[in-house]
């Protein structure tokens, strides 16, 4: 399983580095391990293990989450603890069914305009559907100069309800960001943009690290767990 890990592990720091650097924020890659050089907003890692052999002294001085791709750190006695564990998916390229609920309009992102609505719609979904932030927070319309981000919204009776990204590496597309807002699930709008997502249409297979309550869906797509993700959280100063 070695190399659909690495997949993962390359797709995440790619991911990370098309947004971060939208947002202006410096990052570097060194000898297996990718880490950002300026503190990057909360919901992005600090740093990603891109080999197994990266040692837990190389990111014991990062304040933020790492990600260790490889389950190999031990960071307990740097201040960091465990805040979550995610299973690694990978599913082999393939055609993948376009099944899409007739009420659902697919919207493949392409101005700014439709970024905002993207950044909306997300923040609803992973959170409330009362929860605003500023426009550009997280998910700045820069990102629109990278080609190889691609980013759906699920529309409903011209509401927004769900989203999702994939981003095209050379070896996989990673799947990104499938959320849909909490009164509008169940009716399969998160599968629908997951299939968006896949750009199956690219010959690629697909990565992802999926939440517990929804690997079920993945598995449904056609995803198998080929290892997991290990976060490790340290406190902020000031935040």
């Amino acid at each position: 399983m070695t190399e659909p890990v690495r997949l993962c592990a390359e797709a995440y720091a790619t991911w990370h580095t098309s947004w971060l650097t939208a947002l202006g924020v410096r990052s570097e890659r060194v000898d297996g391990l990718w880490r950002a050089l300026d503190p990057p907003p909360r919901i992005y890692l600090a740093a990603i293990t891109l080999t197994p052999d990266v040692t837990s002294s190389r990111v014991s001085d990062l304040h933020g989450s790492v990600g260790d791709a490889w389950q190999t750190l031990d960071l307990d006695r740097f201040g960091f603890r465990v805040w979550r564990e995610e299973p690694w998916f990978y599913r082999p390229a393939g055609p993948a069914r376009a099944d899409v609920p007739a009420e659902l309009e697919m919207v493949h992102v392409q101005t700014a305009d439709e970024v905002v609505e993207f950044e909306a719609v997300s923040v609803r979904g992973f959170g409330t559907e009362d929860d605003v932030i500023e426009a550009g927070t997280w998910h700045p319309a820069s990102v629109l100069e990278d080609d190889a981000m691609k980013m759906f919204i699920g529309r409903v009776e011209g509401r927004a309800v769900a989203a999702s990204m994939g981003y095209v590496l050379d070896g996989a597309v990673g799947v990104f960001g499938v959320t849909t807002v909490a009164s509008a699930r169940r009716r399969g709008y998160g599968a629908a943009l997951t299939r968006a997502a896949m750009l199956a249409e690219t010959g690629l297979p697909a990565v992802l690290a999926p939440s517990e309550e929804a690997a079920s869906m993945y598995r449904r797509l056609g995803f198998e767990p080929v290892g997991a993700l290990t976060i490790w959280t340290k406190p902020v100063p000031g935040r």
